[in-house]
């Protein structure tokens, strides 16, 4: 019985091909071995040079950890609220989650962070000056701009600015929102990192340490917005009381100095009237006085608590730059090297034509 042979494809490969080319890479490699020493080692200096040329200086790494406790919203304003007709149901607050970490970094906060005056080795400067200094931004962001190396602000409030140092204090919250982070420590920790990277240790410890007074700040002002202006409102309305009580009572004290001498009923009359008055508008002036205390008890639990939990540390870890670079070139020149022992091998195993 004669044995069927079973043909292979000529778009396939058998087992025995695929030995055959798995010895063809094999002798093709260790035939052009020193392209795949040669390419690497190309590469390797290429990114090594790169990674001189291009290094990044070292950074000094400052971090705080804290905890945001929020205090009572709107407590004590519904004991007056129906004086003044206003609600005492709470607000949405707008800080909680990713909108407190965009109020962080946002432009009014980092503005006042930068106008504040610190004390440097014993001398009272603004920050802002003492980040243009040191910062880094003279040789990167205005390294074609000399003129401005030896900026310096002179007035600390933002409103009072001129339109140049308006321009500058810009791009000063620009590059220090770029260096700022701030996010939560993991997914079940409550705890916040305040963090940034500088090229200067001292200021970045003094960048993150201000920030985050600057941030409790601001936000407590946003947090007992509604109950400041009811204070104020109550605070006036005790003035204006105790201005009516003064007149009365001095109008009161007149009249019975008058009637002191008189016989008759109609001027006491006059005063008993004058008398009730003034009593009664006593007794405004200390419920508006009151008041004025119920707000001030309610500003206190109204505030944020921001409960410190780690401090930056003294020194400050450094950062280094990895150089990657180097790895990357290295990584390129092999596989150059391969493509290049690839297209060799092709070339030269293709037989050449017979010359007529």
């Amino acid at each position: 019985m004669a044995q069927s042979t079973q043909t292979v494809p000529d778009d396939q490969l058998t087992p025995k091909d695929v030995v055959e080319k798995l010895i063809l890479i094999k002798d093709s490699i260790l035939k052009n071995w020193k392209y795949i020493l040669i390419f690497p080692l190309i590469g390797l200096g290429i990114g090594y040079a790169l990674d001189q040329i291009l290094k990044n200086p070292t950074k000094y790494e400052a971090v705080v950890v804290f905890n945001l406790g929020t205090g009572g919203q709107n407590s004590g304003i519904g004991d007056v609220a129906g004086l003044l007709g206003l609600g005492s149901a709470p607000d949405a607050n707008i800080f909680t989650g990713e909108n407190f970490f965009y109020f962080v970094k946002s432009r009014p906060v980092l503005e006042r962070n930068l106008m504040k005056e610190v004390e440097v080795e014993g001398k009272k400067m603004i920050l802002a000056n003492y980040y243009i200094q040191t910062s880094g931004i003279k040789h990167d962001e205005w390294e074609d701009r000399p003129d401005m190396h030896n900026f310096q602000f002179k007035e600390r409030d933002p409103s009072k600015l001129e339109l140049k140092d308006r321009v500058v204090l810009n791009e000063l919250v620009t590059k220090a929102a770029g260096d700022t982070e701030i996010g939560t420590l993991d997914r079940k920790s409550s705890f916040i990192a305040l963090a940034t990277s500088m090229e200067n240790e001292l200021l970045a410890g003094l960048w993150v340490t201000n920030l985050l007074d600057t941030v409790e700040e601001m936000y407590t002002e946003n947090q007992t917005q509604k109950t400041r202006k009811t204070r104020d409102l109550l605070r006036r309305r005790a003035d204006s009381l105790a201005t009516v009580l003064g007149i009365t009572e001095n109008k009161l004290a007149r009249q019975m100095d008058s009637n002191q001498q008189l016989i008759f009923a109609a001027p006491k009359l006059q005063t008993s009237s004058t008398e009730r008055k003034s009593t009664f508008i006593q007794q405004l002036y200390y419920e508006a006085l009151g008041s004025v205390e119920k707000m001030n008890v309610s500003l206190v639990r109204e505030s944020p608590l921001f409960t410190k939990i780690e401090d930056i540390k003294v020194p400050l870890d450094m950062k280094y730059e990895e150089a990657k670079r180097a790895k990357i070139g290295a990584l390129a020149g092999l596989l150059i090297a391969f493509v290049f022992i690839y297209f060799r091998t092709v070339f030269t195993s293709v037989p050449k034509q017979e010359q007529l």
